[in-house]
């Protein structure tokens, strides 16, 4: 019997695609409006940004309705061979490990130990230049974020022990 994810269809996929991120415009737009959308004396008010982030995503949304209502439903499989879903799997579960340890170890340090994990292990590059590119975006993404735009992310418990800057 062929697996469930080789007999799922585009249709199928855009469907529930479509309504996770209708689900997450929905959490947005209660957010947005729970901190206040508007304007005020000295500029935006907290939720202004998520409001119009909102607006985006569930205009975006209607515009991939609008077409997959107007055009005759893809009903092809979404995988062709399971080697496919092999791939996707390659990909996807080293970034949910990246998003599950940023709140430990910091965005600079995971976004520096993902690129260094991946270009090794997918991009067979060497270790030694794995480590040195993890190493050189990871203080690329800290000097401009932190120092050049002052936009504050997630720092690591090396941050916190005053052994690394971010």
């Amino acid at each position: 019997m062929t697996p469930i994810w080789l007999r799922a269809s585009y249709r199928t996929v855009e469907i529930g695609t479509v309504s996770v991120f209708l689900l997450l415009g929905m959490v947005l737009f209660y957010e947005s409006m729970r901190l206040g959308p508007g304007w005020g004396d000295s500029g935006p008010q907290p939720g202004f940004f998520p409001f119009v982030l909102t607006v985006c995503l569930v205009s975006g949304l209607a515009g991939v309705i609008y077409v997959d209502i107007l055009r005759r439903p893809d009903n092809r499989p979404f995988f062709e061979v399971s080697q496919e879903v092999s791939d996707l799997l390659k990909v996807g579960i080293p970034i949910l490990v990246a998003v599950a340890l940023i709140r430990w170890i910091g965005m600079y340090v995971t976004a520096g130990l993902y690129l260094g994990f991946f270009m090794a292990w997918y991009g067979k590059f060497r270790w030694s230049s794995a480590l040195a590119g993890g190493l050189i975006f990871s203080g690329a993404l800290w000097l401009l974020l932190r120092e050049g735009f002052n936009i504050s992310m997630p720092m690591s418990v090396f941050y916190r022990s005053g052994t690394l800057p971010f």
